[in-house]
């Protein structure tokens, strides 16, 4: 059996450039943007996989990249 490391939404916070309200956008919308992976619901709380959630971040970014190539400005 693995360990994993988890973590609460206020040391994402700590640990991480986003805001409270970010966090909890994040997953009130996370069975749209593919977050519940690493969501682990204890009775009302949500805890993160560590590993998980910095997978999904960087998963964001590709796609940010991604759709950032693919514009083109027109005249």
């Amino acid at each position: 059996m693995e360990n994993h490391e988890y973590l609460t939404v206020k040391q994402i916070t700590q640990l991480y450039p986003f805001s409270l309200g970010q966090i909890r956008h994040f997953l009130q919308f996370r069975h749209r943007n593919s977050l519940q992976k690493a969501v682990l619901k204890v009775g009302k709380r949500l805890i993160l996989r560590r590993d998980l959630w910095e997978y999904w971040l960087n998963e964001q970014k590709e796609n940010r990249e991604f759709r950032a190539d693919q514009f083109v400005m027109r005249k």
